[in-house]
């Protein structure tokens, strides 16, 4: 949606307009709320007119039993409203809340499938901002703003025919505040849209740096820059206050001027009326029935205005959600998807590979050509940035190729379904994530149909089973956000558990062990191993400790593999790689 657009009712007919398809499941339910609605409405036009009988007819002819008649009547009248707007409101609440919820299904579902790329553009606490606070709010008008903004545009005209028939001159009288109302409404509306887009970006800013500071926790503390961080926090949040501010003031002053026009006319009404009523033209019952029409119509038009306010917030927070679901997902599954062949073999080869991460950055691979037989073990080295993690992101196809291929027992990536395909490989990083449930939970996230015998047996084979067994709750035990109460290790250990379980053919080791102390990186090292046994395994290291027993070694240097061999044979031939290994086992290079 263009700037132009956010700031003219065309923005918010196009808000309302993408709203339409996720009503349609819930027709029947808002068909029977517009029914009550309009029962309701008819209940309270019809007020006035027996307001106006019970003056003309009861106290003017002084009948008491017709007053007693009107009483219960009214009585009844009203006993029937409240059932009558209680269902509306629920059934309104119902559907709004199940919109919101497929709103929210929907951000989260078009997220949760855009590829690494995307979110390493954007901050989290800014995507959780859209999921939570933006959806909100149009949750908020799809339960009170739109219903109201139906019931008193329906008052409005319901009123305007009954005072038109009861009394035109009168009627004219009334309808002067709404070209001022119409008008006030539509200045005050931009600003109020503009504002409250820009607030919800500034509070977007402030939940990113509260979850930055939250997953940091460590970091900021012992750098003692909890104050700064709280520092930098207000300062977001004072960004936004300022624009609250900013919108209360166009809010206050849309509300003031719409309420001046409707209530002078009012005034007016009661002026004309009066005189009328006092050269016997028109009878003090119709008065006031017609007073009681023009209130109806001054707070519809009063309410209007601020529902109006309402949408164009509501509008703002839907063009940030809109922004979402409207980004394609760089990286899908063909429509026709080819099927691996039986057995799997976990061959892969790279063919004349390019790649670079945006069009104007320079190449980050060039010219790649390489292949992983089956159940062979091979390992890239080169210092950092050489290009290691990328060209093994391209395999699972986080990233796609610029040019050249990379293929899967013998099938381009691009041509299988992307869950096909990732199921087939198994991941082990340097920093496993974890959730923050329990360790049971983190294990069969490779496979969730896993049995406990099998959760046990991976957790033997991972080293793991050792630490699990001593905690108070064993497997249920809470592993806390990111898995912060477990060591490096025992991180590693269960993020190696859950790939077992996985049962992968081709494995992708990036750094698995490279930041561990000597007994864990002992411990996770055999049982990446035990993990690596018949499985084609590319490993990616700086520490070449980890990959001297490689089937073979690549040495990537500035995005090309300029070396392979054994560890002996690089050792003799390769420069970059003799410089690597001198420089971390201190040893002199040799003659």
């Amino acid at each position: 949606m263009s700037d132009p657009e956010r700031l003219t009712p065309k923005g918010t007919l196009e808000f309302l307009r993408r709203l339409g398809p996720r009503l349609r499941p819930y027709r029947a339910a808002l068909l029977l709320a517009g029914v009550l609605m309009l029962c309701s409405v008819g209940i309270g036009l019809a007020f006035p007119l027996v307001v106006q009988r019970l003056l003309d007819a009861a106290f003017l002819a002084g009948d008491s039993a017709l007053l007693n008649r009107i009483a219960i009547g009214l009585l009844l009248l009203f006993a029937a409203l409240a059932v009558i707007n209680f269902s509306q409101s629920y059934l309104t609440a119902s559907v709004s809340e199940k919109v919101v919820a497929d709103l929210r299904r929907d951000i989260f579902g078009s997220l949760v499938y855009q590829p690494p790329g995307f979110f390493a553009k954007r901050r989290v606490g800014e995507l959780s901002s859209r999921l939570a606070s933006d959806s909100g709010l149009i949750q908020g008008v799809l339960r009170f703003g739109v219903p109201e903004i139906i019931r008193q545009v329906t008052f409005l005209v319901g009123a305007l025919v009954l005072v038109t028939i009861t009394n035109p001159r009168l009627t004219v009288v009334t309808l002067t505040a709404i070209p001022f109302a119409a008008s006030v409404g539509w200045f005050f509306g931009r600003r109020v849209r503009r504002l409250s887009t820009n607030i919800q970006d500034r509070l977007a800013d402030a939940v990113a740096r509260a979850e930055q500071v939250f997953t940091q926790i460590r970091t900021v503390q012992s750098f003692t820059r909890e104050s700064f961080e709280k520092e930098a926090y207000m300062g977001a949040v004072n960004r936004a206050r300022d624009e609250g501010l900013r919108r209360a003031l166009a809010r206050a002053s849309l509300t003031g001027a719409v309420t001046f026009a409707a209530f002078g006319a009012i005034v007016g009404v009661l002026w004309v009326g009066g005189r009328l009523v006092l050269d016997g033209a028109l009878s003090p019952g119709t008065l006031v029935a017609f007073l009681l029409y023009a209130v109806t119509i001054s707070a519809a038009i009063t309410s209007l205005a601020g529902f109006w306010a309402n949408l164009q917030e509501a509008a703002g927070a839907a063009q940030r959600i809109f922004e979402i679901l409207d980004h394609p997902v760089a990286i899908e599954s063909p429509t026709e998807p080819r099927r691996l062949p039986a057995p799997v073999r976990g061959v892969v080869r790279f063919e004349g590979v390019t790649f670079r991460y945006e069009p104007d950055l320079p190449r980050v691979l060039d010219g790649i050509d390489l292949v992983l037989d089956e159940g062979a073990t091979v390992a890239l080295v080169g210092i950092s940035g050489s290009g290691k993690s990328t060209l093994a992101s391209l395999i699972p196809r986080f990233f796609d190729v610029e040019e050249g291929s990379v293929t899967f027992d013998g099938i381009d990536v691009r041509e299988l379904a992307l869950d096909d395909l990732r199921t087939r490989i198994g991941i082990v990083p340097q920093e496993p994530m974890l959730f923050g449930g329990t360790v049971r939970e983190n294990l069969v996230y490779g496979n969730l149909e896993a049995s406990q015998a099998e959760i046990e047996e991976v957790s033997r084979a991972a080293h793991a089973a050792d630490f699990i067994e001593t905690f108070p709750d064993g497997y249920d035990q809470v592993v806390g956000e990111r898995g912060v109460t477990l060591s490096a290790g025992q991180r590693q250990r269960i993020a190696i558990a859950r790939v077992m379980l996985e049962r992968p053919k081709l494995l992708i080791l990036d750094e698995a062990s490279s930041s561990l102390d000597a007994e864990s990186e002992a411990l996770v090292q055999d049982a990446l191993e035990r993990l690596m046994g018949g499985r084609t395994t590319l490993v990616i290291a700086h520490r070449l400790s980890t990959v001297i027993r490689s089937d073979r070694i690549l040495v990537l240097d500035e995005g090309r593999i300029v070396d392979e061999g054994s560890h002996r044979e690089l050792l003799e031939r390769s420069e970059v790689y003799d410089r690597l290994y001198r420089r971390q086992t201190l040893e002199p290079a040799l003659p």
